[in-house]
């Protein structure tokens, strides 16, 4: 699945940051790593994703979010303990994702998705109500040596603090999650190196409580 994510980073998530019983919302659950962490650790969970794969994950409930006019999946009194927002990452696999996914956004649209999608959830949360936000630094770094990359399309951490904080959250943890480094081939490496390209090989973990 496009850019999923490793189970250990969910299982730390939610042994840490939430209890048994406790209920989780996935708004994009993707190849559904975060029901299935749920279920090992007797967490409830709501799941959700654009995709609708009722013969093969029945649990998992297709909802597109519209960013035209974005509305909370769920209605009425419940409220999730736990939100784990794992969005694609900007542009990176796109050609992955379907067309109408928010990776095939603009920055200026992609950053205004999220910081309208943080409100909602804002709206939608209990006092207590925690988020995981897990996302990457977004560098333009295709082909660009590291001393000549620039800010102008760059996605970076401090972009997520500030809409964030702007949306009602308040960060209590950030977490720099190592990734396997497989994925880069030696050849690619090499190359790389010699070019004086930096790559990514991290996700941020942004835990957020309400203000």
């Amino acid at each position: 699945w496009p850019g999923q994510i490793p189970a250990q980073m969910i299982a730390h998530i939610l042994y840490y940051f939430s209890d048994q019983g406790d209920l989780v919302l996935d708004p994009m659950a993707g190849g559904g790593v975060v029901a299935d962490t749920c279920l090992a650790f007797n967490r409830r969970c709501w799941s959700f994703d654009m995709d609708d794969r009722p013969d093969t994950r029945p649990e998992i409930e297709p909802y597109f979010w519209d960013i035209t006019n974005l509305k909370w999946p769920v209605k009425g009194k419940t409220k999730p303990d736990l939100i784990i927002f794992d969005p694609p990452y900007f542009k990176k696999q796109e050609n992955h994702y379907d067309p109408d996914a928010i990776s095939g956004l603009s920055k200026e649209r992609y950053l205004e998705f999220l910081e309208n999608f943080f409100s909602l959830a804002h709206l939608n949360a209990k006092k207590s109500t925690q988020m995981a936000f897990i996302n990457a630094d977004w560098r333009d770094f295709q082909n660009t040596p590291a001393k000549q990359e620039t800010r102008v399309n760059s996605i970076l951490i401090n972009d997520y603090l500030r809409i964030l904080n702007q949306s009602g959250w308040q960060e209590t943890h950030i977490f720099q999650a190592p990734l396997s480094s497989e994925r880069f081939k030696a050849n690619v490496v090499s190359a790389m190196q010699k070019k004086k390209i930096i790559g990514v090989t991290s996700r941020y973990v942004i835990i957020s409580k309400k203000k």
